[in-house]
């Protein structure tokens, strides 16, 4: 019955990622990723021709590889299996294997990335022995970083803790094996103590409400990160106030607040009570900014610029479903054109500002040709246009 109810969840979670993979890496998105890859692939390579031996790149391979040795835990559970499944946790095992399976093959694309980068960093001052013993402790450490986090989920411990220690841990023992593959043997075995302890502070039977909290948690997750490329309705969204912003929010008085300006205001309110799309924006800018840093080409930062910006707009429609959608438009109900208008001047203003954050990074990297910045607010503003008329479009084919 076990093995029948996993299978069925896991053809389940595959049919969502495989849904929601093909918004993900449509063909613009594989494009800029070849793009990126290629451009990251040979600056790297140029790099390492001119590098000499030394720490930090020693530091830059085990912390790389540190942090991408958390594996993820998903057990597949739903709310309602703290009661139904409840009385057949005796013959619960299989279940929970078959997850164990599919949760360590679930995240191995991002350690395969970062050790491939950390190997060739190492190519710089190490031979094959430390790069070997460097590989093994890093599966050995994946391997067991998965067990202690299966336990610890199951325990009273915190889960954040554990992940800063497991990093933390880590990190230290790939320094260690870099610098003698001798201490390969030590760091497993603090690795097995502390696996002991997790499992020794581990609840002698299943947390059940623990466990699926943790699921719905890591689903939750999921869906916020598949809502930085395409709009997600099981995501659980939530409003936070954040103080610092309140000065850009004007409160408008009297006949300001009107039919033709009130939905401007509440765009700008729900974009600065956002709990996540502002944090959003911000993260696609510094790794948009970082990738540009890095990479130093004048052609491809460019490229950059201009999807972090469509990747950006893409991301600002929610707000106008948010508004459109919910409690106001029933209060105090409005013609469509009155909120899309409202919707145009708040998305062109907010763009045209992320464009000027975007091209003061280019401009820091690339001040010789200081006028190629004029194409940013240009493109925001016309992808704005296109990606709201398709907002507005797919509105008038769902109202009644």
């Amino acid at each position: 019955m076990s093995d029948q109810l996993f299978r069925s969840r896991l053809n389940e979670d595959i049919a969502r990622r495989s849904y929601y993979g093909k918004f993900i890496f449509n063909s613009h998105f594989l494009i800029f990723l070849t793009i990126t890859a290629g451009f990251f692939l040979y600056s790297l390579l140029s790099l390492l021709e001119t590098l000499e031996p030394t720490l930090w790149l020693d530091v830059i391979a085990a912390f790389l590889v540190s942090i991408l040795l958390i594996p993820a835990y998903r057990t597949l559970l739903k709310e309602a299996d703290g009661v139904f499944l409840l009385p057949y946790e005796a013959k619960f095992g299989k279940y929970l294997s078959a997850a164990d399976r599919y949760s360590l093959t679930l995240g191995i694309i991002k350690p395969l990335i970062g050790g491939t980068i950390a190997v060739l960093l190492l190519t710089v001052g190490h031979g094959l022995v430390e790069i070997i013993t460097f590989i093994a402790g890093a599966i050995i450490f994946y391997v067991m970083n998965f067990h202690i986090k299966k336990a610890v989920v199951n325990s009273r411990l915190s889960t954040p803790w554990m992940m800063a220690g497991l990093i933390g841990l880590s990190f230290i023992s790939l320094m260690l094996i870099v610098q003698s593959p001798f201490w390969l043997l030590p760091a497993v075995a603090v690795y097995w103590v502390a696996l002991v302890y997790a499992r020794r502070t581990s609840h002698p039977r299943l947390d059940w409400n623990a466990m699926i909290d943790y699921e719905a948690s890591q689903l939750n997750s999921y869906y916020r990160n598949v809502a930085l490329f395409t709009n997600v309705s099981h995501i659980d969204k939530q409003f936070k106030r954040r103080r610092y912003l309140d000065p850009f929010l004007w409160q408008p008085k009297g006949r300001a607040f009107s039919k033709e300006k009130m939905y401007e205001y509440l765009f700008y309110r729900t974009f600065a009570r956002s709990h996540d799309l502002p944090m959003i924006i911000l993260r696609l800018i510094l790794l948009f900014g970082i990738v540009m840093v890095w990479i130093g080409n004048l052609y491809f930062s460019i490229i950059i610029v201009l999807f972090g910006i469509y990747i950006i707009v893409l991301q600002m429609s929610q707000i106008y479903t948010a508004q459109a959608y919910l409690l106001w438009p029933k209060v105090w109900p409005v013609d469509r054109g009155f909120i899309q208008k409202s919707y145009v001047d708040y998305s062109h203003k907010l763009v045209l500002v992320i464009s000027v954050l975007f091209s003061l990074i280019f401009l820091g990297i690339h001040y010789e040709n200081f006028f190629l910045v004029v194409l940013f607010p240009l493109w925001g503003y016309f992808i704005n246009r296109s990606l709201s008329r398709t907002v507005y479009r797919k509105e008038k084919e769902l109202s009644d």
